[in-house]
């Protein structure tokens, strides 16, 4: 037991380490190592505790940024609930995190040992992970941070699978290869060298396809208006004085289309009064996003709204809401947590793509939708280019801006479309269809000109999506069906 808890804290460490912001991307080519040796002859029942233990005990340390923000930043806020609620709600956020892994640990239990021919238990084994990584990812609860494909956003050679696989071909990949080096070390510890030969191997292959891969240049510039305005000071100010702050820091700027991040505005549905007047007039002769909460009778949308020569042209509205913070999911089991309500619960809008006067179809997303493959690869589908707006002020740590910025990549590559991010006080950048990004500098009040192009073409992800799952799914199948003898589940 004692041996089984060290290897969960041991994956729990290393996988930490893996993901962007911290220290390696290429440890988590063996950071689910102990993780096997911990499920060894556990039987389908404690594999699946065991497995839950790993990825709760992961997100906790891997999204450790966010007790601050449950604790400190929304409770001085708001003032609706105090720091106890708040750390209690961030150990729920990491319990459902990790309830899909309870099926990996029972299937793997269940099956693993059993399987007929030895070339099906590394992918067995990376299917039943894929599967429970993507149940992660749906319904009203859903989020895909943590994805051990996160660790890979800058090995731009094996990013090139994205347009064809998704990010879950290379969870797919990665969990081979760790129970490729589980084996081989299972087999005789002496046999780390070919295993570390698997991973040099991996690594060449990502050194050779980067070194083939160009930097595209954009030809339409644009603006990125990186606001930086501190999440106490936001909310404390009144509109006007917002309105002062943008036009002061940022009406000097090109007459180009100009993207504010979201929420610049954050309790005020600004249409309509002389604070709007006042910014068309500042900034009349250029396309303008920025972001505010729109009402729409009893209703009230996170709007990323979009003014052209002077006038409103029109709006996107965020349609992934944030779940407890923007809408309430299921409120027969989680009414009590409408406290942790910001300021609005909003209604959820429609995917949609702008024409914009002299860039053509743009698809905006707002915040954490970045982090849904789903949402760019529809709107790819008609947008030449794609955009986030986002406000990533609540956090006191470099590490969750990082994370989020990640994501923009891997839209980038899997979409063959430049993703443009536009953040509160950063990570504000442009990245190309191969990913490769250039940002600007975090927590300042800065502007600068970046340049995008356009794609037309559907890349084969964009097209089928996560079809990953239906072959592990199809796999896991057959696997189970074909197994010498099953195991009960009390063995």
């Amino acid at each position: 037991m004692v041996q089984t808890v060290l290897n969960i804290v041991m994956f729990s460490l290393l996988t930490t380490l893996s993901m962007p912001g911290y220290l390696f991307g290429g440890i988590v080519f063996f950071s689910l190592i102990p993780l096997f040796f911990a499920l060894e002859k556990k039987g389908p029942i404690l594999s699946a505790i065991v497995a839950f233990l790993y990825f709760f005990t992961f997100s906790f340390v891997n999204f450790h940024y966010l007790i601050n923000t449950l604790t400190t930043g929304l409770p001085e806020l708001f003032g609706r609930f105090n720091a106890t609620a708040g750390f209690l709600v961030f150990i729920l956020f990491c319990i459902l995190e990790a309830l899909p892994f309870l099926l990996f640990g029972f299937l793997y239990g269940l099956w693993t040992e059993k399987v007929r021919f030895r070339v099906l238990e590394p992918i067995f084994v990376a299917s039943l992970y894929v599967i429970s990584d993507y149940l992660r990812g749906i319904g009203e609860l859903g989020f895909t941070g943590g994805r051990l494909s996160d660790a890979l956003y800058n090995f731009k050679g094996l990013l090139q699978l994205l347009p064809f696989t998704g990010t879950l071909g290379l969870v797919f990949l990665i969990v081979i290869v760790n129970y490729e080096g589980y084996k081989l070390l299972r087999a005789n510890k002496n046999n780390y060298v070919f295993f570390l030969a698997l991973i040099a191997l991996v690594l060449f292959v990502n050194g050779t396809i980067e070194s083939f891969i160009p930097k595209t240049v954009g030809v339409k510039p644009i603006i990125l208006a990186q606001t930086n305005m501190p999440q106490k000071v936001k909310y404390s100010y009144d509109s006007n004085t917002i309105a002062d702050y943008l036009i002061k820091n940022f009406s000097n700027s090109p007459d180009l289309l100009t993207i504010f991040p979201e929420g610049v505005f954050p309790g005020t549905d600004i249409r309509n009064s002389d604070i709007e007047k006042r910014l068309l007039e500042s900034f009349k002769n250029r396309t303008l996003v920025i972001g505010f909460p729109t009402l729409v009778g009893n209703d009230a949308f996170n709007s990323a709204v979009i003014y052209s020569d002077g006038a409103f042209f029109d709006k996107y509205d965020k349609v992934q809401l944030f779940p407890f913070v923007e809408n309430l999911p299921y409120k027969e089991i989680f009414g009590r947590l409408s406290f942790l309500r910001g300021m609005y619960y909003f209604s959820p809008g429609e995917l949609k793509v702008f024409d914009i006067k002299g860039y053509g179809k743009v698809g905006f997303q707002i915040c954490f939708e970045s982090f849904f493959p789903y949402i760019s690869r529809r709107l790819s589908k008609d947008a030449g280019f794609l955009v986030v707006i986002t406000n990533d002020g609540w956090y006191n740590s470099k590490i969750p801006l990082i994370q989020h910025f990640t994501q923009a990549i891997f839209r980038a590559v899997e979409t063959h479309r430049t993703v443009v991010q536009v953040s509160n006080t950063g990570i504000s950048g442009v990245v190309d269809e191969y990913g490769n990004f250039f940002a600007l500098p975090e927590n300042q009040t800065t502007w600068s000109i970046f340049y995008v192009k356009s794609n037309n073409d559907v890349t084969f992800y964009a097209k089928y999506g996560d079809y990953m799952v239906i072959i592990s799914l199809i796999l896991t199948i057959i696997v189970g069906l074909t197994a010498k003898k099953r195991r009960t589940i009390f063995d």
